[in-house]
């Protein structure tokens, strides 16, 4: 329900079992550390149920952690009955899931636009094969007289494979419940050197001791490796590499070795994304996970249920990397060595008294209360080093050269009592209500309490007397809810004065202040308000319209402060961000019978954000935050298109677009109503099934969101890099004398900079797309066959993720699903699999 905060997390709580777990990056090497995302420690296998909660009657009872919605995950668990034994088994391949990737240069395509950038630079065409010559006649094959053709994007990818293993095992009594698993995950990237494979195992397990106390267990425990490589803006980006290298560069030396030493011919310090994907670069991250919930009830007295819950959560990331000697960003360095270590440790203590009881025939009460205790503590340690002797001897007792040591710890803690309240009437008329007051050391000593609620009805008309006779209703509903929750997701320090130690002066340890004091920081606030009604006709089809208002108040902003001071901003509260919108749902069973049954379904959002209250209005790289306007409304120099007659780049000089000039310096930057938040956003599914077949397929979609390529001033520039190459788009669509309808001015190799300016609409697309995420094609082998077999059951099918992209804006590039903030800087495409599956149950 769009963006909630300017600067704190936008990310939503996941709750795992009832317990709140860590959720997000806790690396510490550069370029973006490394993702620790709960959902990938946990075997999608184990997941018994997800709901998303987004309102504000099921969110507030989560306090200052439920400002954007939360993910409720229930994991299986055992039941009584006869063990089953179910064996599940995976092979799948992957490749790029959006084939309009940009494409790299041939030899002949980079020889001619490198002379011709050249001569329309003012040189001679005998000129610029002079230049031509002096750099890469040394590259000329003497045996054939021709030069190397390197498609280097061919060389970095491949067709990757996918592997998944997952064997469990479930059943009980009715005293003793059990739930073991244990699966093994491994993906080979369709980029090569690239991966991850993940160790997982599960112990689930429930003991009724007597009629009113319950004990259980239920620990997962993962371990899991990737390998990686720089992505985004990274100077050693390879997919940005793959691009820029003259297709005329061997991939390997006279001596068989990876090229790159030779800079007069290899840009960009030499890179050569083969062999740093091919094991002379590292960059590797172990993480290993455990997640603990010990949970006892007991039922004292009729409908009064107690609970303690204890949950432990142990996160452990360890990360190398090393980047060689001889060429690419380590080359000016001798090579460069880091390892990093860091640990996060949190406890989570949750009692509850949850109590049911009636007044009469139709008067439905329960009441929930609560005490919840966490801490988190991390802490990391990092060194590194320079100079290594050679590309073997790659541990940091092997370098010579600018050594670092660093390393910190942390903790947060949140102490909260909660409550909750429900009411029914007669199973029409329902009310709900909720408080929570959570206290965190986050803030200062006068702001660490904030109080959140909620307040709740609806009724169900369908029940009504009136209403019995209508036979095609069968479900009515109309509910509401509103309500205040919280965001403390800011850092641990955010209020306090702080200092930088490790420095020396004249010889002598001291410090510095790094942060100034604002003791009057305090919890950023959502108010949130949502109207809806479900419905169900006819026994077949059912479905939600929902309208919502999401308020968010003092927003957390570094605020510009008097340079007198020592600092150039302070953390404060000022500013108010309002999302407003609409959801609409449907699901219908088209057909349903013993043979064949086909359902059909959608979903989808209508979103508008606008920035309410605001201290300053301020430029944030390609937006600008502004009031009245899309928190990320694009802001940005506009691009008039091509001069048709003499291939000058042109901009409009400002919003008017009445006035068109080919020097840049002329023109401004203004907004133009184009944001990266979509206009509206979803779903749509259906399923069919005849007799033991089915296939499935659900699609998703974006409408009216616009995508701005941050990086394509280098890449895709008409020539302002030499010698590098560029992409076939540039090519295809330069300007040319006689060209009527160029995309991309005259091509001058070091000329026209103002034309390469990065924050120009030139680089920005529309990003409304359709993509059919997945095909699942299926077959329940019937009982004749499992019972032959010894089985109770078993079924093959065939699975295809991201297999079709349909774009609107043809000229579109890069994949179309990016982050909410709409900006491509490189990253690596999403991925397209084809998969075959088994699963079997004994």
């Amino acid at each position: 329900r769009g963006i909630g905060s300017i600067s704190a997390s936008s990310e939503p709580l996941y709750v795992i079992d009832g317990i709140p777990v860590q959720n997000g990056s806790i690396g510490t090497i550069d370029n973006g550390g490394s993702s620790t995302n709960v959902m990938a420690s946990i075997n999608p296998n184990d997941i018994a149920s997800i709901s998303v909660l987004k309102d504000a009657a099921s969110t507030a009872i989560y306090g200052s952690r439920g400002a954007n919605g939360v993910i409720l995950i229930t994991t299986k668990s055992g039941s009584s009955g006869k063990a089953k034994i179910t064996l599940k088994t995976l092979t799948g391949f992957n490749s790029q899931a959006y084939n309009n990737i940009l494409k790299p240069l041939n030899a002949a395509e980079y020889t001619e636009l490198f002379l011709e950038g050249y001569v329309n630079l003012g040189d001679t065409p005998e000129e610029a094969q002079e230049r031509f010559d002096a750099t890469f006649q040394q590259l000329i094959d003497p045996s054939t007289g021709e030069p190397t053709d390197t498609n280097w994007l061919d060389a970095i990818t491949r067709t990757g494979i996918t592997q998944s293993y997952d064997l469990s095992a479930s059943g009980g009594t009715e005293n003793l419940k059990y739930f073991f698993s244990g699966a093994y995950y491994d993906q080979e990237n369709y980029i090569i050197g690239s991966g991850f494979n993940r160790l997982s195992a599960r112990s689930n397990i429930e003991f009724k001791a007597t009629d009113y106390l319950t004990v259980s267990n239920n620990i997962s425990v993962s371990n899991s490796t990737t390998n990686t490589f720089f992505d985004g803006g990274s100077f050693n980006n390879p997919f940005k590499n793959s691009l820029e290298l003259s297709p005329l560069i061997p991939i390997y030396d006279e001596e068989g070795r990876f090229n790159g030493e030779h800079a007069d011919y290899f840009p960009l310090g030499g890179a050569n994304p083969v062999g740093s994907l091919s094991g002379d670069d590292l960059w590797e991250n172990k993480q290993f996970r455990v997640i603990d919930n010990f949970a006892v009830s007991i039922k004292p007295v009729k409908n009064l249920t107690l609970r303690s819950q204890l949950n432990f959560d142990l996160l452990t990331l360890t990360e190398s990397q090393y980047q060689n000697p001889r060429y690419g960003g380590g080359r000016n360095s001798g090579g460069i060595g880091y390892e990093a270590n860091t640990s996060l440790r949190t406890f989570v203590g949750t009692q509850t008294a949850d109590y049911n009881f009636n007044l009469g025939n139709n008067h439905n009460f329960n009441v929930l209360g609560g005490f919840e205790a966490q801490e988190t503590v991390s802490e990391s340690s990092s060194a590194s080093g320079t100079q290594f002797p050679n590309q073997s001897l790659r541990t940091l007792n092997s370098a010579s050269a600018e050594f670092a040591i660093s390393g910190s710890k942390s903790e947060y803690t949140f102490v909260s009592a909660f409550s909750r309240a429900n009411y029914n009437y007669d199973g029409k008329y329902f009310l709900s209500a909720s408080l929570r007051r959570d206290g965190s050391s986050r803030f200062g000593a006068d702001n660490r309490w904030g109080t959140f609620y909620s307040f709740g009805g609806s009724w169900v008309a369908s029940n009504e007397a009136f209403l019995e006779d209508v036979s095609f209703l069968n479900l009515l509903k109309v509910r509401s809810s509103w309500g205040v929750t919280g965001n403390a997701a800011i850092g641990d320090f955010p209020s306090q004065g702080l200092y930088v130690y490790g420095q020396d002066y004249d010889g002598n340890p001291g410090g510095s202040p790094s942060q100034i004091a604002n003791p009057d920081l305090t919890w950023e606030s959502q108010q949130n308000f949502n109207v809806g009604v479900d419905f169900g006709l006819f026994s077949k089809i059912s479905g939600t319209v929902e309208y919502f208002e999401r308020t968010s108040s003092d927003l957390i902003l570094n605020v510009p402060i008097t340079l007198t001071s020592g600092f150039s901003s302070l953390t404060q509260n000022f500013g108010e961000m309002k999302n407003t919108g609409f959801e609409i749902s449907m699901n219908a069973d088209i057909i349903s019978n013993d043979d064949f049954n086909w359902n059909v379904g959608f979903n989808t959002t209508f979103l508008k954000n606008e920035i309410t209250e605001l201290t300053d209005d301020f430029t944030d790289g390609a937006y600008r935050r502004q009031e009245g306007e899309d928190f990320q409304s694009f802001y940005l120099y506009s691009w008039a298109g091509v001069n048709q007659e003499n291939g000058d780049p042109q901009w409009y000089t400002d919003a008017s677009k009445t006035t068109i000039t080919n020097d840049i310096s002329e023109a401004e930057r203004f907004l133009d109503d184009k944001s990266a938040t979509p206009e509206f956003f979803g779903g749509f599914n259906t399923m069919v099934s005849y007799k033991d077949f089915s296939l499935s397929a659900n699609f998703i979609y974006s409408y009216g969101n616009y995508i701005f390529d941050s990086r394509a001033r280098g890449t895709l520039g008409d020539g302002r890099l030499t010698p590098r190459s560029t992409a076939d788009f540039i090519y295809d669509n330069r300007w040319q004398p006689g060209s009527t309808d160029a995309l991309v001015p005259q091509f001058v190799w070091g000329g026209r900079n103002g034309s390469n300016e990065a924050n120009q609409t030139r680089w920005l697309y529309d990003g409304s797309y359709i993509r059919l995420r997945d095909l699942t094609v299926a077959y329940n082998f019937n009982e004749d066959i499992t019972s032959l077999l010894g089985l109770n059951s078993m079924r093959l099918y065939a699975r295809g993720t991201n297999i079709l992209t349909f774009v609107k804006e043809d000229i579109l590039y890069i994949d179309p699903e990016q982050g909410i903030d709409g900006s491509y800087t490189g990253q690596t495409p999403a991925v397209k699999t084809i998969s075959i599956g088994l699963d079997i149950q004994l």
